[in-house]
């Protein structure tokens, strides 16, 4: 979902990005039965910094999109954590770090194979 939300607001801009990002975060907190709030926050925050950095960025390529979502899952990963502990009971201090990990890995190796495709989109705006 991270990467659905950092290419969204790549291509459409910050307002519409955080939008999309705090829609995705809400269906994710929805579908997670816990609090409501912290996939919120970082799915929107992803959304924001994205088109901000698109903006900074001359060169966007494919190892400065991973660069970028690999930033983006660990900001998106602690967050989450940090909302969990701050407004639950929750606690992630005796966690395994692997499931974390295992869920960069992921995020990025999607980017990676999405990478094409929003890439070919954006030419085709661009023409």
């Amino acid at each position: 979902m991270l990467v659905l939300v950092c290419f969204y607001s790549f291509k459409y801009g910050q307002a519409r990005g955080m939008t999309y990002g705090a829609l995705a975060g809400l269906l994710i907190d929805t579908a997670s039965g816990f609090i409501i709030g912290p996939n919120i926050i970082s799915k929107s925050l992803a959304g924001f910094l994205t088109a901000m950095l698109k903006e900074n960025i001359f060169q966007w390529n494919i190892t400065v999109n991973t660069i970028v979502i690999t930033i983006l899952s660990i900001m998106d990963i602690f967050i989450v954590y940090i909302c969990f502990e701050t407004f639950s009971k929750m606690s992630f201090h005796n966690r395994p770090w692997g499931i974390s990990v295992m869920e960069i890995i992921y995020t990025v190796v999607a980017a990676l194979i999405l990478y094409p495709v929003f890439s070919k989109d954006k030419d085709a705006g661009l023409q």
